[in-house]
């Protein structure tokens, strides 16, 4: 997201304040680097920064970023989609990871020659790990852009799946944002197909 809007603001309120960098830095607890790529329009603040810093620089946050709305908006639906079709693949992948080792299991007992693998196993597992990279490569990327728009309540979620900037910031204020959040289906699915996974390959070479 690249506003000008926010650092153009950012960087007149902060000099108007008479602050520096580094004092404005220390006042929201971020590093002053983290300033300078907010000012310089590297990186953009998230929603609990933004919260801080119009408290440090006594301006609100429409003020901060009225130029930026519809850049935010665009980026936050392109990545709310992003997100739902990521969480789509990963829980595919992990269930069809699970239904291919099962199958090629149950079906193919013949002995592999490794160990006391069957055959089935085998090929389970070469169908299974590829499918649970794959599912855990796409969790993680929904994870990334959780991170990127500081996405850590369900209220948070469903306003940025929407588009709603004012609702963001209206929950980024809830006690709920201190707490652990959010254990996705996807992440759910994909610990039952690794435990699935490791728990069959366990008992079929020990046994």
């Amino acid at each position: 997201m690249r506003a000008m809007e926010l650092s153009r603001q950012l960087k007149s309120k902060r000099v108007q304040r008479g602050l520096s960098q580094d004092e404005l830095a220390e006042a929201i607890y971020v590093s002053r680097q983290t300033i300078s790529n907010w000012e310089t329009g590297k990186t953009y603040p998230d929603v609990q920064s933004l919260l801080l810093l119009s408290e440090a620089l006594e301006t609100s946050i429409d003020e901060l970023i009225q130029g930026d709305v519809v850049v935010l908006r665009a980026a936050m639906r392109e990545d709310a989609q992003k997100m739902r079709w990521l969480t789509w693949g990963a829980m595919v992948a992990s269930v069809l990871g699970i239904m291919f080792f099962a199958g090629l299991t149950a079906a193919w007992t013949d002995p592999s020659g490794i160990g006391a693998l069957s055959k089935g196993v085998v090929a389970g597992l070469a169908v299974f790990v590829p499918l649970y990279v794959l599912g855990a490569g796409m969790a993680f990327a929904v994870e990334r852009i959780k991170k990127r728009h500081d996405l850590v309540t369900y209220q948070e979620i469903a306003a940025f799946s929407q588009g709603d900037i004012g609702a963001l910031v209206r929950d980024a204020e809830i006690p709920s944002r201190t707490h652990p959040v959010l254990s996705m289906m996807a992440k759910v699915l994909l610990g039952i197909a690794a435990g699935a996974g490791i728990g069959i390959l366990a008992y079929k070479l020990l046994g």
